[in-house]
């Protein structure tokens, strides 16, 4: 079994990855310096760290006994494959002795394992998800007892710890990054939006009124009733064109159907003020709060001037309901398409305002997926999570 060190010793060495896991929060500063610490601590001769990756199936190496650590990164299994992908699909540990005689091993390039002969492997738990698993070896064959697990379940539990709190930190630190920026685009906008608002009425509305003005002054003097009648008509004209560009620039700011109806609603009328293409809706009615309801209808609205102004599309297909979890929101259209991976995180002309839309999505909980290829058109789908307590 493992050369096993004295319980003064193991509780130490416990006592030290205690201190590394609580103190660091770097993922990548735990994951370099608790290799050395489980190896010492079980008496082994090489530790492995895998963290798994839940959104693409897979556990890939994080940390390593030197000179493994050199593959850090490039070393990754599907789940269920090898002895790691077991543990990780069924969340029990597994104990190896003659690993040459186990139809889970499997061996791996970057890797040698020919040196080493035995192996015992445990899952990561937090809150019974696996979000990691801890694999030791040893050079000469030997059987694992039931010490020996246990040892290696505190240590992984420990470890476990560890991870969800770096991966807890560098989401909020990655949140409040994206709050900066957003608040930066925020602003931005803000001023553009002034702009464009201060040019609708100076060029559209504030031109109206002055061209009123003098027809009413011109009406006011007139003395021939036809004169009289023909420039009451023209300041009736130039009343409705400036009441309507009101009306614009103020939905513009705030549109008001999601106020007095609700989202669903909203997205009917703006989808049905849409020119030049066919639109299809499979709008359910759904109350949000009303910060999540405004991201989503400027996500919609975002998605469909891009339906106008470059897809060239014959039909959109708008859809809001409910899904498990929460709530989706779906725009689909058939035009030419794009190649989404390569704008995705682009900031310019070319970027068809996903990054807007995404940051949009990602301060309101939301999951944010744009699907595009070039010649078979785009879809934009939001998922907001269910946020009822």
């Amino acid at each position: 079994m493992l050369a096993r060190a004295d319980p003064g010793s193991e509780s130490r060495l416990l006592r030290l990855i205690i201190e590394v896991t609580a103190s660091d929060l770097d993922l990548a500063e735990v994951m370099r310096r608790v290799p050395a610490l489980v190896t010492e601590a079980t008496g082994s001769d090489v530790c492995f760290v895998h963290l798994v990756d839940d959104e693409r199936q897979r556990v890939v190496l994080a940390g390593a006994t030197p000179p493994f650590d050199e593959a850090v990164g490039t070393v990754e299994l599907a789940i269920g494959e090898g002895v790691a992908g077991w543990v990780a699909l069924h969340a029990e540990p597994a104990v190896v002795p003659d690993k040459w005689r186990d139809r889970r091993y499997r061996y791996i390039p970057a890797l040698p394992g020919e040196d080493y002969a035995s192996l015992v492997s445990v899952p990561m738990l937090v809150r019974r998800r696996v979000v990691g698993v801890l694999n030791v070896h040893s050079r000469e064959q030997r059987a694992y007892d039931d010490h020996d697990l246990a040892l290696m379940a505190d240590v992984a539990s420990l470890v476990a710890r560890s991870i969800e709190k770096a991966r807890l930190y560098l989401r909020l630190a990655e949140r409040e990054e994206a709050l900066e920026s957003f608040a930066a685009r925020t602003v931005e906008a803000q001023e553009l939006e002034r702009r464009r608002l201060a040019g609708e009425i100076h060029d559209g509305i504030s031109q109206r009124l002055v061209s009123l003005w003098y027809h009413l002054l011109a009406a006011e003097d007139a003395t021939d009733p036809d004169v009289l009648a023909r420039e009451l008509a023209t300041a009736k004209e130039l009343t409705t064109d400036a009441l309507s560009e009101t009306r614009t620039a103020i939905t513009g700011l705030r549109p008001s159907v999601l106020d007095d109806l609700g989202l669903g609603p909203g997205l009917d009328s703006l989808a049905r003020s849409l020119s030049g293409v066919d639109i299809e809706l499979d709008v359910t009615a759904a109350r949000l709060p009303p910060h999540v309801e405004v991201a989503l209808y400027r996500i919609a609205q975002e998605a469909l001037q891009n339906v106008v102004k470059h897809a060239d599309a014959a039909r959109v297909r708008v859809e809001l309901g409910a899904v498990p979890g929460g709530v989706r929101l779906r725009v689909a259209d058939d035009g030419r398409g794009f190649d989404a991976g390569a704008v995705a995180s682009v900031d310019d002309g070319h970027s068809y305002g996903m990054v807007g839309m995404r940051e949009r999505a990602e301060l309101v909980g939301a999951r944010l997926e744009v699907v595009s290829r070039p010649g078979e058109g785009t879809t934009v789908e939001v998922v907001v999570p269910d946020l009822s307590p």
